[in-house]
C-alpha cells in the first residue's frame, strides 16, 4: 500500500481498496480518526484521499495504533481474495481501538 501524508491530507492508494467491503471498513476507521475529514475515491487508481483540518488530528494520538498496522500489512501486500477475512478482522481490530481511545 502506498500512502502519502502532510497534515491536513492523507492519501492511500492500493488495488485492495476496490473491493467495496474492505475499502467502507477502512473509511469507517478514517472517519473515527477524524469525523470532519472529507473523503473521495477514484476507482481507476484505487485511491483515497482524506482532507482534514490540519489540528484536527494529533499524529502522537494515532501511536498505540502502529502494531495493529504493522500485523495488519502482510496481510495487504500480499493480498489474496482468501485474505479478505483477515484484512477485515484486522481493520475491525484497529476500529475497536479507536473506540475505546
Amino acid at each position: 500500500m502506498q500512502y502519502n501524508y502532510c497534515p491536513g491530507r492523507l492519501r492511500f492508494r492500493d488495488p485492495i481498496l476496490r473491493d467495496a467491503d474492505i475499502r467502507n471498513a477502512a473509511l469507517e476507521v478514517v472517519k473515527l480518526i477524524c469525523p470532519q475529514a472529507e473523503i473521495t475515491y477514484k476507482e481507476n487508481t484505487a485511491s483515497v484521499l482524506a482532507l482534514y483540518p490540519e489540528t484536527a488530528v494529533k499524529p502522537e494520538s494515532l501511536k498505540p495504533l502502529l502494531p495493529l498496522l504493522l500485523k495488519l500489512e502482510p496481510k495487504i501486500r500480499f493480498y489474496t481474495p482468501k485474505k479478505k477475512a483477515d484484512v477485515l478482522a484486522g481493520i475491525a481490530e484497529i476500529k475497536n481501538k479507536m473506540s475505546v481511545n
